[in-house]
């Protein structure tokens, strides 16, 4: 925390600190977060949130700084070699393009925190469904992540949204709460709120389990939300039928999920014949195993796209959650399989989003024929809402 405006205080020739005085602002930065973290008397919430955000702010502020003083350092070197002055003229070039780097880093850091974790976008997609006949509309509702980031205004808006989409099924893909501490008394009532003709189905994430899967499961089973841990149910749409097969959270550490699922197998083979089949799963790695075994379209969530992206080309979101899976966010298709990733509702760590909107997808079945359900390209939706959210 200190390096930052350490730097910027000696960049721009404002005061040059000595030795002593790092030192000094680190010991006194060291008591202060022990006394945040661990006091007796700890500060207000919002107060320890700001902190926080600051703290936060500050290390991807820092990483920004090492590696730029890293490629100039390496240039300089370079440079001293053949003219000492282009040494000195890199100096300087250094010094403002770590300011002017900083400059927008920050500024892009105060739009996460404010108006970007504020955005709402509600994306819909139609789904071709071979020998689907009528329409049928599933709304997700991922990570929401209940919580202390997450208040009960902010909860009502996104269960007022979905239920104006008028879907005939919601799905709850994981992570709806967010640890031990979650109020699910008071906060999971409101989503047995949400409306839809075959009701809502839910699975759990891994969020899910750190708060105690049985109790999260009670909960929502209260609230009248219907709990897939490694099971299926049919549903009889019309004339047609759909099988909905729900995975329980499981993968190899705390990010990655499963390439190939035993139970999967086993519920595939227990299925249904020649019936249309929607998977719904926490992390999407299985992906591949699903598109083998013809599920039409999977739905997960787990990445929060990132929470944290860049624009980049070709309409993509360069984020975090690559560093994790390919699957990081929107849609993606192997054959006629479709995967969409939901962004999430909620935020994990930081309440802060950047190019990251919490999402509501929306997905309308039809005919494989059907011309309107032609969508290909990952991060492609067909319709985008925004709404700002408390």
């Amino acid at each position: 925390m200190w390096a930052v405006p350490a730097w910027v205080l000696h960049a721009l020739d404002v005061v040059e600190i000595p030795l002593a005085g790092h030192v000094l602002a680190v010991i006194a930065l060291y008591f202060v977060n022990r006394t945040m973290v661990q006091g007796r008397r700890r500060p207000p919430a919002d107060w320890l949130r700001r902190y926080s955000a600051f703290a936060f702010a500050s290390l991807i502020c820092s990483v920004f700084l090492f590696a730029s003083a890293s490629v100039f350092g390496l240039a300089r070197l370079l440079a001293a070699v053949a003219d000492p002055g282009v040494g000195s003229a890199l100096a300087s070039v250094s010094r403002w393009w770590g300011l002017s780097g900083l400059a927008v880093l920050s500024a892009f850091l105060v739009f996460g925190y404010t108006g970007g974790q504020r955005q709402l976008l509600v994306t819909r997609l139609g789904v071709p469904v071979p020998g689907w006949r009528g329409g049928l509309r599933i709304l997700q509702l991922s990570d929401i992540h209940v919580g202390q980031n997450l208040s009960m205004a902010q909860l009502e808006e996104f269960v007022d949204q979905a239920n104006r989409e008028a879907p005939d099924l919601v799905c709850l893909t994981g992570d709806i709460a967010d640890g031990p501490t979650a109020d699910m008394d008071r906060f999971f009532p409101v989503l047995g709120r949400l409306r839809a003709r075959f009701g809502v189905i839910a699975i759990l994430g891994n969020h899910d389990h750190y708060a105690g899967a049985d109790r999260v499961e009670a909960a929502l089973v209260r609230a009248g939300i219907e709990v897939l841990r490694d099971r299926a149910v049919t549903l009889q749409v019309d004339d047609q039928m759909l099988h909905v097969i729900g995975l329980d959270d499981r993968g190899p550490d705390w990010a990655r999920g499963m390439h190939d699922d035993e139970v999967l197998a086993s519920l595939l083979a227990a299925a249904p014949d020649n019936v249309s089949q929607l998977l719904l799963v926490h992390r999407p790695d299985v992906f591949r195993h699903a598109a083998r075994e013809g599920i039409v379209l999977t739905l997960a969530g787990h990445t929060h796209g990132g929470q944290l992206a860049m624009p980049w080309f070709g309409g993509r979101r360069r984020n975090l959650a690559e560093f994790v899976t390919r699957f990081d966010r929107g849609l993606f298709r192997i054959g006629d399989a479709r995967l969409y990733v939901n962004c999430g509702l909620g935020v994990t760590g930081q309440r802060i989003r950047l190019f990251t909107p919490r999402e509501i997808s929306v997905f309308d079945f039809c005919g494989a024929e059907s011309r309107s359900a032609q969508v290909d390209a990952p991060d492609t939706p067909l319709l985008l809402a925004y709404r700002r959210t408390g």
